[in-house]
C-alpha cells in the first residue's frame, strides 16, 4: 500500500525531471539538438534524435512555472501522441491505490 502512496506523493510534489536534466542530452551521440522555449504553461524542452531505427523523431517536454514536468509527447503523422502525462499518472496511481484498498479491507 506504501507504494501507491509514494507514487500519488511522487505526482503531486516531485519534479520527476527538471528542464536542467535534459541539457545532457545533446551530448549525447544519438541527439542533434535541445532547445528551450516558453509557453503559457512555462518552459518546453524540444529535442530531436535519432531512434534506434534511425528515424529522426522530436519530442517535447512540458514544464509549469515550478519546473514539474507536465507532459512528453511527440507528434505522429500530426497527431500528438502522449509518452507522459502527469494528470493522468495522478488519476492512474489514485485508481490503483483506491482499487487495492478496497481488496485489501475484503481480504481483512
Amino acid at each position: 500500500m506504501n507504494a501507491y502512496i509514494k507514487k500519488i506523493y511522487d505526482m503531486l510534489y516531485s519534479p520527476i525531471l527538471t528542464p536542467y536534466n535534459l541539457l545532457e542530452n545533446v551530448k549525447l551521440s544519438n541527439y542533434k539538438y535541445v532547445k528551450y522555449y516558453k509557453n503559457h504553461i512555462g518552459v518546453v524542452a524540444e529535442m530531436q534524435c535519432f531512434l534506434d531505427d534511425r528515424e529522426e523523431k522530436v519530442f517535447y517536454y512540458q514544464f509549469d512555472q515550478n519546473d514539474y514536468l507536465q507532459k512528453i509527447y511527440y507528434y505522429d503523422n500530426g497527431v500528438e501522441e502522449y509518452l507522459f502525462d502527469r494528470e493522468l499518472a495522478i488519476e492512474e496511481a489514485k485508481e490503483n491505490y483506491y482499487k487495492n484498498a478496497n481488496g485489501d479491507c475484503m481480504a481483512g
